[in-house]
């Protein structure tokens, strides 16, 4: 192992030397370390990956309510890409943040810190009885005082004394009791136990029901107090409880100020359930209770925060001994995060010679201490994200007795590009005139099988033009033909422009391979993605990695429009392998590929599933995933689609006529005559501008058959640097004119059958060189930097496609 760490502090001193290491090309944690609650006693394991190995790791930890991060704590495993941390947790003072640090070189990453807390629950603080009287037919909550506990509690009801089965629940605390009847009165208690120490509470005060039989009108007024404010992570669901009670039995009607109500949001018995919160979702919302005589009316505010995201880390820079350094990065989220800056994992202090202002970081004089891996650490308290670059000083020139600085090379502020090898790079996309393609990011990968793996990828928020559709190409590493890397080969499927993952079939166990998105946009240009890291899709042996995953439960489908269908689904709380969950729909009625959808996040429990076919039965189902596996299959659950509204046609109102039949018919002939006549002209026109343009084209040939003699053609296209008389960005087959015709497998195409985007080429006569070359695997493949990409396929079987 030494000779390996020592060969990756080589690597990392070299690349410090070159500065081709930039945060795109470099190491990033596959796995930070995961939030934790343990009870006191003990031993608790935290645990941290890279892609890339690291020479050495260390630990860091900050106890509960401080500012400041220990001091190193080094792993006992030097080198390789994992390290596992071991706490004993035998007092108080250990629970708090730890975050792993993994150094090449003298160069170090941290990772988002992770929590440990110590798992407890208090007991009930309730102080007396709570006794609620309403008419039959109302809708009633019963509401645990739930107290303190960490992990949050598993509430049971109870009924004079006797479990509550099968309780319509509302958040994690509310028995919702839906059109109460007489025999629903009684006396109701709780107990809150927490899963993990295994202590279980009780509450000392009963909830008293009485229900009562409809004697005369009841005023109207709100049988729980209804929660002023609620606080909802972006992305998660949430029910706005508001139950109101009295007689005649009143309805409930909500609204939004300024604004409709969200589009997937609706009643419920237990108040207005929004699923997916989005941040144009907050705001006031009125809830109304109405029996026709009175009303009684209360506003809730809907506040959304987010977890915090770095949007654009620190420029890798150079800067000199002794001049200045000033920094910056771009970060959201809600609450405003906090910024952390680092430099080779160590938190940095406002010192004489250092000042931080929140996103921007200044240092006089630089130090050569200051040289390595810096850091923007945003955190709020729903999470964090970091950004990090490569910061280079250049030592102070000792020449004949005296020191003489080289003067500070900072980049102007509205500098684009980052010069890397050679080559430039668009921050903000391939521009081609005024259009900007933003490409996809860099995709990840998840085992499914011995032969198959799920890609999962993101496309930027961007003002670029539209995708049309994506394509997932994928090369197998370590596999070389007449002494040359494999090619790219691409799957046959156009992804839609909706679609982030698709499952890539067909591929052979114990083999490494890299995975690439190609995105195809409103003007037929493409453009790649960042290559995935390696992947080695092992092999399964003995018991399988699925079986280890937990099973997601599909509880229920709804259709919410002729379009979209609404899945719920259930998994084990706090499982920390879960990363998230990918569901699979097709219609009933076919017996093709399942459509796949991926959602992120261990607590995921729903998603909208959008773009479906009105009146139509689908089939749905689900996987829980992580890194290295995904689980069996859940229950298959089939919905319809809502039908379509077809709106009944608009009748067209005639004038009234006047003339007589004998006319109406005159007037006809007279048009159908002047109309053929017009018609004739149109087509000698037409034939007459065609033929022009086909002795045009015939001469175009002529003039061009000199460039391409003794040159190979493949699909009508001359290689070997010769001049094509296409530029369209695309075409149907990519193997046109990057593999020789052995290498190429084409796809069968029945006779008279042409793509359109061959069509379009015809057409247009356009040029198909404008590629630019995705740089990322460039010392893999060994091939020129200035080498074009692959067009891409369309409609196609699975090809080979040449860097």
């Amino acid at each position: 192992m030494r000779p390996v760490c020592f060969l990756c502090g080589a690597i990392a001193v070299f690349l410090h030397a070159t500065g081709c290491w930039t945060s795109d090309m470099g190491m990033t944690f596959t796995r930070h370390p995961q939030p934790l609650v343990a009870p006191l006693g003990d031993d608790v394991y935290f645990e941290c990956s890279l892609n890339l190995p690291a020479e050495r790791f260390a630990w860091r930890h900050r106890p509960l309510g401080s500012k400041e991060w220990g001091p190193l704590i080094y792993s006992m495993t030097n080198g390789g890409k994992t390290s596992k941390h071991v706490v004993n947790f035998d007092t108080e003072s250990k629970a708090g943040d730890f975050r792993c640090i993994a150094f090449y070189g003298t160069s170090g990453l941290a990772s988002d810190p992770a929590r440990l807390t110590l798992a407890r629950i208090e007991q009930f603080s309730d102080k007396s009885s709570v006794e609620i009287a309403v008419a039959a037919g109302n809708t009633v909550p019963i509401t645990c005082p739930v107290p303190y506990s960490s992990p949050e509690a598993v509430v049971q009801f109870y009924k004079n004394d006797t479990p509550i089965e099968n309780v319509n629940m509302t958040g994690s605390k509310t028995m919702v009791i839906e059109h109460a009847k007489l025999t629903d009165s009684g006396s109701y208690t709780c107990t809150a136990s927490n899963y993990i120490t295994s202590e279980t509470v009780s509450n000392s005060h009963p909830i008293v029901l009485n229900v009562r039989t409809n004697q005369g009108p009841q005023e109207l007024y709100f049988v729980k107090q209804p929660q002023a404010e609620y606080k909802v992570l972006r992305g998660k669901n949430v029910t706005l409880e508001c139950f109101g009670a009295g007689y005649p039995v009143p309805s409930v009607t909500w609204t939004k100020l300024g604004s409709a109500l969200p589009k997937q949001s609706w009643y419920t018995p237990m108040g207005l359930t929004i699923v997916n919160v989005q941040p144009g979702d907050r705001g006031e919302y009125d809830c109304i209770w109405s029996n026709g005589v009175k009303l009684i009316k209360t506003m809730i505010i809907l506040k959304v925060v987010e977890v915090p995201r770095v949007v654009k880390s620190p420029k890798s820079s150079t800067f000199s001994e002794g001049g200045e350094l000033d920094l910056y990065c771009t970060v959201n989220g809600n609450p405003e995060p906090t910024i952390e800056w680092l430099i080779n994992g160590e938190s940095l202090m406002q010192y004489d010679n250092v000042e931080i202002k929140g996103a921007a970081l200044f240092i006089s004089p630089v130090e050569k201490k200051h040289a390595g891996i810096v850091q923007c650490v945003a955190s709020n308290e729903y999470g964090s994200d970091s950004g990090y670059s490569l910061l280079r000083v250049n030592p102070k020139q000792h020449m004949s007795g005296t020191t003489e600085s080289r003067p500070d090379r900072i980049p102007t502020r509205g500098y684009k590009h980052t010069r890397t090898g050679g080559r430039r790079h668009s921050k903000e996309g391939k521009r081609k005139g005024s259009e900007i393609l933003v490409p996809p990011d860099q995709p990840n990968v998840t085992r499914l099988s011995d032969t198959s793996v799920m890609v999962r990828w993101s496309v930027p928020e961007n003002n670029g033009l539209p995708i049309q559709f994506f394509k997932v190409q994928y090369r197998e590493l370590g596999q070389k033909m007449n002494g040359k890397q494999s090619k790219w080969m691409t799957a046959n499927m156009e992804i839609p422009n909706h679609v982030r993952s698709f499952e890539v079939n067909e591929l052979q166990s114990n083999r490494t391979y890299r995975f690439r998105i190609a995105a195809v946009y409103s003007n037929n240009d493409n453009k790649l993605s960042p290559n995935s890291v390696r992947f080695h899709l092992n092999r399964d042996e003995g018991l399988l990695e699925s079986n280890k995953m937990p099973i997601p439960l599909l509880t229920n489908t709804e259709a919410l429009s002729p379009h979209e269908v609404l899945l719920i689904w259930q998994s084990p709380k706090n499982c920390v392998d879960v990363e998230g969950f990918y569901v699979y729909h097709r219609a009933s009625t076919s017996a093709g590929d399942y459509m796949k959808t991926t959602v992120e996040g261990r607590n995921a429990g729903n998603i909208t599933i959008s773009h479906l076919n009105p009146d139509t039965t689908y089939e749905f189902k689900v996987q829980s995933f992580s890194v290295d596996a995904a689980s069996e299959f859940s229950q298959i659950l089939r919905q319809k689609t809502k039908k379509a509204v077809v709106e009944p046609p608009v009748q067209q109102v005639l004038a009234e006529n006047n003339q007589k039949p004998v006319e109406s018919e005159k007037n006809a002939s007279m048009y159908a005559i002047i109309g053929g006549v017009l018609g004739g002209a149109i087509v000698l026109g037409g034939l007459a501008g065609i033929a022009v343009i086909y002795k045009r084209r015939k001469r175009k040939p002529s003039r061009e058959s000199s460039q391409s003699q003794g040159k190979p053609m493949t699909n009508g296209r001359v290689m070997n640097g010769g001049v094509t008389d296409s530029k369209i960005n695309i075409t149907a087959n990519p193997l046109a004119g990057l593999d020789t015709p052995e290498n190429t497998m084409q796809p069968k195409r029945t006779v008279g059958q042409q793509s359109s985007m061959e069509m379009a080429s015809f057409l247009n006569g356009q040029n198909n060189n404008s590629n630019s070359h995705n740089s990322s695997d460039s010392a893999e493949s060994g091939m020129n930097a200035a080498q074009a990409e692959p067009a891409l396929l369309q409609g196609s079987p699975p090809n080979e496609q040449s860097l």
